[in-house]
């Protein structure tokens, strides 16, 4: 029997990850906020730092790819350790009792795991050919969302119950931290070399040297600080009496989770087929409308019918947003150097996730949620502007690559 190719193996292990990559997903962009919020009554810094913990990881994502390759491992072996290891660190969340432990363990979880966002991507781009990138990763995508559904509504019930069965949203999450790693280590890859990566010294001087990346990496700080800065805020909005909505767990995980969710799977498989064969600023600006329409009917009204309304349009940006923030260097990246230019990428957003969390409660704490909003609209049509700018640069061209 002839054995699969390398896109085949890869596309069934990434598949059966996806259902697991789902349930973390919605444990620490939702759940984890919440129990902080409503069980140990965090402060706004402590928060902050938990919406931004995946950011953070982004930070020494261009670290870690060095050390994988001094150590010649394979990529795929290395997610599996870095899951392996978030898994550890869920478990050991849900035993302990102190807001300090508790939110020290549940960052340190999403810092080990976003460590396989450019390993993966490497992965992706040697084992998938350019025209089929968008289409393999969005079912996927798709499952993931599906997943983060049903444990948003599980989860909701069980924290609406008794904030007390909170360990078990966490024992869970270790389960499927455990399965990703396993399903991680499964999927064909090779063994990658500081040549191929350089170090992460080497990977930051790309922002300066390639000056066209560097540019597309700057407006894409502007972009990402403008959407980030009204995430936790919304959180905020919807939790605290003081706002006038006071929605219950369930609510909340609906509108955060569960409405946006629906709105990607909707959305994923039409984006990954624009991202194959639209111009990127077309996909990132139609992307940017969205975004931006997502965030001005949010914070306008005490209206859960249209706060889910603009939701939904934020999920239908979402379905698209992770396709192209997650491939669109492979767009002006030289095949061999992807993961190099990816750890930059990722080590910006990790500046910008980091910070924005922050911004967002400082924002927050001298005016209103509506006020919040308009900054990040403001920086987002900004965005916007310049993407259009080089729309005719002849790099847009996906089969010109730099420095080569």
């Amino acid at each position: 029997m002839p054995q699969p190719s390398k896109a085949a193996r890869t596309y069934r292990n990434d598949r059966i990850r996806a259902p697991f990559l789902g349930l973390l997903e919605a444990g620490w962009s939702t759940f984890a906020l919440v129990v902080a919020i409503r069980f140990f009554d965090a402060p706004e810094s402590i928060k902050a730092f938990i919406v931004g913990a995946g950011p953070i990881g982004f930070l020494i994502t261009p670290i870690t790819l060095y050390a994988v390759a001094k150590s010649r491992s394979r990529s795929s072996f290395a997610c599996g350790l870095a899951f392996a290891l978030a898994a550890v660190l869920l478990l050991a969340a849900s035993w302990v009792n102190s807001l300090v432990a508790f939110s020290l363990l549940v960052i340190a979880s999403q810092v080990a795991a976003v460590q396989h966002t450019p390993l993966m991507l490497q992965v992706y781009s040697d084992n998938y050919s350019p025209g089929e990138r968008g289409r393999r990763m969005s079912t996927p995508f798709i499952i993931s969302a599906s997943c983060a559904i049903v444990f948003s509504l599980i989860g909701g019930k069980i924290l609406d119950a008794s904030m007390q069965y909170y360990p078990w949203i966490f024992v869970s999450m270790a389960i499927a931290a455990m399965a990703v790693a396993y399903a991680s280590t499964r999927i064909p890859s090779a063994q990658l070399n500081t040549q191929q990566v350089g170090n992460p010294w080497q990977n930051l001087s790309l922002i300066w040297k390639d000056k066209f990346f560097g540019y597309l990496l700057a407006v894409w700080m502007l972009l990402g600080i403008g959407n980030l800065i009204t995430i936790p805020v919304r959180v905020e909005y919807l939790a605290d009496p003081q706002y006038g909505i006071n929605a219950n767990n369930t609510t909340i995980a609906c509108i955060m989770l569960v409405i946006p969710a629906v709105a990607r799977i909707l959305s994923t498989r039409i984006w990954s087929r624009l991202f194959d064969k639209m111009h990127l600023i077309t996909t990132r600006n139609v992307l940017n409308i969205f975004f931006f329409c997502g965030i001005g009917g949010f914070f306008f009204t005490n209206n859960i019918i249209l706060i889910s309304l603009s939701m939904a349009c934020f999920g239908v940006a979402l379905g698209g947003g992770k396709i192209v923030w997650s491939l669109w260097v492979t767009k002006i990246a030289p095949p061999e150097k992807t993961a190099a230019y990816m750890s930059v990428h990722m080590a910006l957003t990790g500046v910008r996730g980091t910070i924005s969390p922050f911004l967002g409660y400082w924002a927050l704490s001298y005016s209103s949620p509506a006020r919040v909003a308009i900054l990040g609209m403001l920086l987002i049509g900004l965005a916007g502007i310049l993407f259009e700018c080089i729309r005719g640069h002849k790099r847009m061209d996906a089969s010109i690559h730099p420095l080569n």
